[in-house]
């Protein structure tokens, strides 16, 4: 007996040793990873500093970029527009994909379909639910127009994208559509890592559906929340593919978002060094949010 103990058990210096075999595995990855992510950061911040087209020469102007950025009224409206779309987009799909994980949860026949299902919208290629959602939306041919005309709503007919009232808002709705199903599979996936026996013991003592979800369900996946809105800030921040087949940045600049504004004025324009100062400026915004959140959530465990 003795013998088999020994030679199971492990000794602290193997206990430590095994613990780091995995990180040292990784370390290669993690050195090129690291060196291409900080390069790209501390070369941005050092061309921002600098007048440059992106080739030839670059003249050196040091915080002009910044003070022309904080006084360029286009930035601020596209730093506006994304606001809201994040304000719009994020809660709604995680309240979405909370309530789809919650139903789902419960399902235990073709659950497998219904999850791909609704997950599908988000591994289409961008491209194609731009497009589609373009033709949708069309003022005179636009199957959404077409619908409403046949249930007696002629009067709600519009035109979505050109109109300045609803063009953020009708992309902000194809996005959420894009997007939900990455939120529930997460949502889904923490719902069954939860211990079933609370629900038990909560039905037990007369908790409904709706009490189970608010006293329980959503206290205990906070976590899963404060996750979930920050990958859902970094996913909005970069959303530029489905605004500019969308809309372009139109009209009037209403769509335009920041990850737009930056392409138009780096690769349009040619102001390379004053578009590195945006993203300089953006990822520090980001930067503070996510460690605001973090806060938040470490205080909210203990």
């Amino acid at each position: 007996m003795d013998i088999a103990l020994t030679k199971w058990s492990k000794s602290p210096a193997k206990k430590k040793r095994s613990r780091f075999t995995g990180l040292y595995f990784c370390l290669p990855l993690l050195i090129i990873v690291s060196l291409f992510t900080f390069f790209g950061i501390f070369y941005n911040v050092y061309i921002g500093f600098f007048e440059w087209s992106g080739i030839g020469s670059k003249s050196f102007i040091g915080i002009e970029n910044y003070v022309n950025l904080f006084s360029d009224p286009n930035f601020y409206q596209a730093f506006g527009n994304t606001v809201y779309f994040l304000i719009i987009t994020i809660p709604v799909s995680m309240a979405l994909g909370l309530l789809l994980a919650t139903l789902l949860n419960g399902v235990w026949i073709a659950d497998g379909l219904f999850k791909s299902i609704f997950f599908l919208p988000h591994v289409i290629a961008v491209v194609t639910i731009g497009t589609t959602f373009s033709g949708i939306y069309e003022p005179n041919f636009g199957l959404l127009n077409h619908i409403l005309h046949f249930i007696g709503l002629s009067s709600w007919t519009h035109s979505w994208l050109s109109d300045p009232a609803t063009s953020l808002n009708s992309i902000a709705v194809v996005y959420i559509f894009a997007n939900t199903g990455f939120y529930m599979l997460i949502y889904y996936t923490s719902l069954l890592n939860m211990d079933q026996e609370i629900f038990e013991a909560a039905k037990i003592d007369g908790a409904g559906v709706v009490k189970q979800f608010f006293h329980i369900i959503f206290p205990i996946l906070i976590g899963t929340h404060i996750t979930l809105m920050i990958l859902g800030i970094i996913f909005a921040l970069k959303v530029f593919d489905l605004v500019w087949i969308m809309t372009e940045g139109g009209p009037g600049g209403v769509t335009e978002l920041i990850s737009t504004y930056l392409f138009r004025e780096s690769l349009l324009k040619y102001k390379t060094g004053y578009s590195s100062a945006v993203s300089v400026v953006l990822l520090l915004i980001a930067f503070i949010y996510t460690a605001f959140q973090l806060k938040v959530y470490n205080k909210i465990r203990r």
